[in-house]
C-alpha cells in the first residue's frame, strides 16, 4: 500500500513538474504582435480585420497563419521559432489595399517584435496621384535604342487608391502607363510587379493600390528607329512636375521644342547630354526626335544599368532597388546602417576608405544591381550550375542589402512600418 502511494506521489510530481516546463517554455516563447493604425482622418474602424504570418524557412514559405484584430485593432501570435533560418512576414489586407512588413528575424526564444501597421481607408478616386519627377535615359542597342524610365509617382491624399475600371482577372487598373508609339520588349522593374501588370492597348495597367506618399517604378522598353531616325513621343498619363531625359553625348542629335539643354552629366563608360522640361498636365507628351542613330554591336543590358547608374551620380533620381530587410529582433536594434569597417560591403581596409563617399556607394550599387541581372541571364539560358547559380546569388543580395543600408536617408532611420523592440 506503502508502494503505490509511493508510485502515485511520483506520478503526481513528474506531471506538476511537466506542466511548469511547458508553461515556462511558452513564456519564453518568441512573437510577434502589434496593433492597425488608420492614418485617414475619421477612418473607419480596424477591428475584425485579418491579419497573416507568413513563415519563411531557408527563404521557402513554410506556412501561413491568420488571426483578427481586437477591438482596439491589435493581433498577436504566439508560440514562433528563433531558430536560424527561420523568418516571418505579416501582410494585412485593408479596404483592398495590402500591406506587408519587411522580413523580420526572431533571435531567440524571449524575442518579442511589436508592429505599429499603418492603413488607410480607400478611394477609386485617382485625382490625388501625380508623378513628382519622370526620368527618361536613352542607351545604344542593335541597331536600336533601349529606353529606360523611372517616375516618382506620389498619392497626395490621404486614402490609398484602389481603382475602379476592372481588367484581366477580375483586377482593377490603378496606374496607367501610355508608351510610344512601337514600343516593345517591355521589362518591368522597380515598383511592378509580373502578377500585378496587365499588358493594354497602348502601354500596360498596374493593378497594386497607390498609398499616400511616394513610390518609385522602373520599367524600359525597345524603340526601332527608321532610317536613323526617331520620332520620340511619350504621353503622360498623370500631372507631372519634373521632367529629365538622359541622352548619349555625341551619338545622336537632339531636338526639342518643349525639352531644354541642361548640359553634360558623368556616367560609368560615357557622358550623357541633359535635357529638362517642367509642368506637364495630361494629355500633353515628352516629345523629341532623335537623328543619326548609328547601328552598334552589343546588347542593351550594360547600357541600360550604366544608365541607372548616371541618375544616381547626376543627383536628380531616386534609389531604384528596395530588397526587403531582414529585420533584427535582437533588443536595442535601431535598424540603423551598419557602422564603417562593419560587416558592409566596404569592410576592407586597404581596398577602399572606412566611409566611402556617397557617389562610390552609389556606383557600387549600380555594379552589383547589373550583376545580379548578368547572372539571372546567365542563370535563365543554362549557363551556370543551379547551385553556382543560388551561392552567387545569395552572395551578391547580401553585398546589395549592405550597400542600401549605407544609401539610407538618414544615420538613424526609424525602424521599417512602425516597427519596435522590446
Amino acid at each position: 500500500m506503502e508502494r503505490h502511494s509511493l508510485l502515485a506521489g511520483i506520478r503526481t510530481l513528474g506531471v506538476a513538474l511537466g506542466v511548469l516546463v511547458g508553461m515556462s517554455s511558452l513564456a519564453d516563447a518568441a512573437g510577434i504582435n502589434g496593433r492597425l493604425i488608420n492614418k485617414t482622418p475619421k477612418g473607419k474602424g480596424v477591428e475584425g480585420v485579418e491579419v497573416t504570418l507568413t513563415a519563411y524557412r531557408n527563404e521557402q514559405e513554410a506556412g501561413k497563419t491568420a488571426t483578427s484584430t481586437d477591438r482596439s485593432g491589435r493581433f498577436e501570435f504566439q508560440n514562433l521559432s528563433s531558430k536560424p533560418g527561420e523568418t516571418y512576414t505579416v501582410t494585412v489586407r485593408y479596404q483592398d489595399a495590402e500591406y506587408n512588413t519587411e522580413r523580420i528575424i526572431l533571435q531567440n526564444v524571449a524575442a518579442t517584435r511589436t508592429l505599429e501597421i499603418p492603413v488607410y481607408d480607400a478611394t477609386t478616386d485617382p485625382s490625388q496621384i501625380s508623378v513628382k519627377v519622370q526620368h527618361v535615359v536613352f542607351s545604344l542597342a542593335d541597331g536600336g535604342l533601349q529606353a529606360e524610365e523611372l517616375l516618382v509617382v506620389r498619392n497626395t491624399g490621404d486614402r490609398a487608391c484602389v481603382g475602379s475600371k476592372e481588367v484581366a482577372g477580375g483586377r482593377r487598373a490603378t496606374l496607367q502607363f501610355t508608351l510610344p508609339a512601337g514600343a516593345r520588349e517591355v521589362k518591368y522593374g522597380q515598383g511592378l510587379m509580373e502578377c500585378c501588370v496587365v499588358p493594354a492597348e497602348a502601354g500596360f495597367v498596374d493593378t497594386m493600390d497607390v498609398k499616400p506618399g511616394e513610390r518609385q517604378v522602373v520599367f524600359s522598353y525597345a524603340l526601332p528607329p527608321a532610317g536613323g531616325r526617331l520620332e520620340f513621343i511619350r504621353p503622360v498619363d498623370y500631372p507631372t512636375e519634373a521632367v529629365e531625359v538622359f541622352v548619349p553625348e555625341g551619338a545622336v542629335q537632339v531636338s526639342s521644342e518643349a525639352l531644354k539643354s541642361a548640359g553634360v552629366v558623368p556616367g560609368q563608360d560615357r557622358r550623357f547630354q541633359r535635357y529638362t522640361g517642367a509642368s506637364l498636365a495630361a494629355p500633353a507628351a515628352i516629345a523629341l526626335t532623335l537623328d543619326n542613330l548609328p547601328a552598334i554591336g552589343g546588347g542593351w543590358r550594360p547600357y541600360a544599368y550604366a544608365s541607372v547608374g548616371i541618375l544616381l551620380l547626376a543627383g536628380v533620381a531616386y534609389p531604384l532597388v528596395r530588397r526587403r530587410r531582414a529585420v533584427d529582433a535582437a533588443p536595442g536594434h535601431a535598424g540603423g546602417p551598419p557602422a564603417p569597417g562593419g560587416s558592409g560591403v566596404w569592410r576592407s581596409e586597404t581596398a577602399r576608405p572606412a566611409t566611402p563617399s556617397l557617389t562610390e556607394i552609389a556606383v557600387r550599387k549600380v555594379e552589383l544591381v547589373a550583376a545580379l541581372g548578368e547572372l539571372e541571364s546567365r542563370h535563365e539560358a543554362g549557363q551556370i550550375p543551379e547551385k553556382e547559380y543560388r551561392r552567387l546569388r545569395t552572395e551578391k543580395r547580401k553585398a546589395l542589402r549592405d550597400v542600401l543600408a549605407q544609401l539610407a536617408p538618414s544615420p538613424n532611420p526609424s525602424p521599417p512600418m512602425g516597427e519596435r523592440s522590446r
